[in-house]
């Protein structure tokens, strides 16, 4: 299908098909398109955790007041922003190997550095914070559009407890969580989509 159409068929699933089972493979190649979404100076900020396992999926929905899609899900998918990105180290892993295969020279290379050593530098923890959620959003988008190709349905969902959430997958603290997102076949019965409002209601030009 073409984008339009992709975007059209792409619906929060309100359940799944539990007998569904996707392998890493399925999950390699979705990744693969999700990888190309866009990110502050490509730092890549988002990271993933894929849940399998059936216990640990039912530990989730019991964390997520027993929403049964997560059960029902083929795997649920933890959204992380990784506060380790905005790093001169970090610039550095990204940029030598352009560097060293001539696609930007020395003075490019030195140039964006010095870009993102002073944006680093700049960030506050909040700002951080908003940092890692802005760039989630952007890698999310791109992850369940690439699902949708490959005819996966999905379902964005508010983590409801970080702190469970974090202890039951041994997130490490550099990792904050964004978001879970359920992946698998939707079941039949899908829900007609919500009203949109308008293009007119939601977007102006050059002033209010």
């Amino acid at each position: 299908m073409d984008f339009a159409q992709l975007a059209a068929a792409r619906h929060s699933a309100i359940n799944f098909q539990k007998d569904v089972r996707m392998t890493e493979q399925d999950f390699q190649q979705i990744f693969e398109l999700t990888k190309l979404a866009p990110s502050a100076y490509n730092l890549q900020f988002t990271n993933y955790l894929v849940i399998t396992d059936e216990a640990k999926k039912d530990a989730l929905c019991d964390l997520h007041y027993g929403q049964y899609k997560i059960r029902s899900a083929s795997a649920a998918v933890i959204v992380m922003g990784n506060r380790q990105s905005a790093t001169v180290e970090a610039a550095e892993d990204m940029y030598t190997p352009l560097k060293m295969l001539n696609i930007i020279d020395e003075v490019e290379y030195n140039t964006t550095i010095d870009a993102i050593r002073n944006y680093a530098n700049a960030l506050t923890r909040d700002e951080l914070e908003r940092e890692l959620m802005r760039n989630a959003g952007l890698h999310v988008m791109f992850f369940m559009f690439a699902a949708k190709h490959y005819g996966f349905d999905t379902c964005p969902m508010h983590i409801h407890n970080i702190d469970g959430v974090r202890e039951l997958c041994s997130i490490p603290a550099h990792l904050e969580p964004v978001m879970l997102i359920t992946i698998g076949k939707s079941v039949d019965n899908v829900r007609p989509r919500g009203y949109r409002k308008r293009v007119s209601e939601f977007v102006q030009f050059n002033s209010f």
